[in-house]
C-alpha cells in the first residue's frame, strides 16, 4: 500500500478527503494528517510519504514552501496540490518542485481517485520493458532544462485532454517552435509523439495493473473518444485496449 499524507488546514474538507475517499480500492493508505506546512512538513520526516495531497494556501507555512522544504531534504514523493487557484505562476513554480497534479476546488467524486492514479500509476514488472518498446529511439543522454520541465509538465498532465504543445510552452516561458525543436533534437521525438506515447505507456500499466474498464482508463489517460483511444493503442502496440488487457501483455 502506497502511504499518503493529507496537508489540510480546513477540518471538515481534510476529514473528508481522508474518510470519504476509498483509499483501499486505489492501493494507498492515509498514514498522517497535517493542518498546515509546518506541521505537514514534520508529518513527511516521521513517515515517509508517497504521496503527499496538499492544499496551496494555508496559514504560516504554505504548500509550496512545504514542498520546498521537503524536496530539499530529499523527499521524492508524488504530490497533488488542492487549490481554488488556477495561475500559470502557481504552475510554474510548482513544476519546478515535481509536483504531478492540481485539483481545482470544490473538486468532484471522483476525481481525487482520478489523481491518485495519474500521481501513482501501478507499477509492475513489466513497466520498463513497457517504456523500451514505446521509446525505443529516446536518447539517453540527459536533456536540457527546457525539455526536462516539458516532459514534467505531460507526465503530470497527461490525462487533461486539452494539454498541448502551446500550453506546455507558456507554461515553462518558452516558445513553441523553439521548444519542438529542441525537444525533437534531443529526444528524437516530437512532444506531441512523446504525450501519446506516455499516455499509451500508462494505459498498458493500468490496463495489466488496474481492475478499471477500458473506457475509464480512456478517460484516465486524457482521451475523450474511446474510438480514438483504441485506435492509438492498437497503431502502438498492435493490439485493442481489452485484447491487451486479457492478454497481460504478454503478446507485445
Amino acid at each position: 500500500m502506497h502511504k499518503v499524507l493529507i496537508v489540510e488546514d480546513e477540518a471538515v474538507i481534510r476529514q473528508g478527503i481522508v474518510l470519504g475517499t476509498d483509499w483501499a480500492s486505489i492501493g494507498c493508505q492515509v498514514a498522517a494528517e497535517a493542518a498546515n506546512g509546518a506541521e505537514g512538513l514534520a508529518k513527511a520526516e516521521a513517515c515517509s510519504p508517497d504521496l503527499i495531497v496538499t492544499d496551496l494556501k494555508m496559514p504560516g507555512m504554505d504548500g509550496l514552501e512545504m514542498l520546498r522544504q521537503l524536496r530539499q531534504r530529499g523527499c521524492e514523493a508524488a504530490v497533488i496540490i488542492l487549490t481554488a487557484f488556477d495561475s500559470f505562476e502557481y504552475a510554474q513554480r510548482a513544476i519546478r518542485l515535481g509536483v504531478n497534479d492540481f485539483l481545482l476546488k470544490p473538486f468532484h467524486d471522483g476525481e481525487l481517485e482520478a489523481a491518485v492514479l495519474r500521481a501513482l500509476p501501478p507499477e509492475n514488472d513489466s513497466t520498463e520493458e513497457y517504456r523500451a518498446f514505446l521509446f525505443p529511439d529516446l536518447k539517453e543522454e540527459a536533456p536540457s532544462r527546457y525539455v526536462q520541465e516539458a516532459m514534467q509538465v505531460m507526465e503530470a498532465n497527461y490525462a487533461d485532454p486539452a494539454i498541448s504543445v502551446s500550453l506546455i510552452a507558456e507554461t515553462i516561458g518558452v516558445s513553441e517552435g523553439h521548444l519542438s525543436h529542441i525537444f525533437k533534437q534531443e529526444t528524437n521525438y516530437s512532444p506531441n509523439n512523446y504525450l501519446t506515447r506516455w499516455r499509451i505507456l500508462c494505459a498498458m500499466q493500468l490496463l495489466q495493473s488496474s481492475h478499471k474498464k477500458v473506457y475509464e482508463i480512456c478517460e484516465l489517460v486524457g482521451y475523450r473518444d474511446l474510438a480514438h483511444f483504441s485506435n492509438t493503442f492498437k497503431k502502438f502496440t498492435g493490439l485493442s485496449p481489452s485484447e491487451f488487457q486479457e492478454s497481460s501483455g504478454k503478446n507485445l
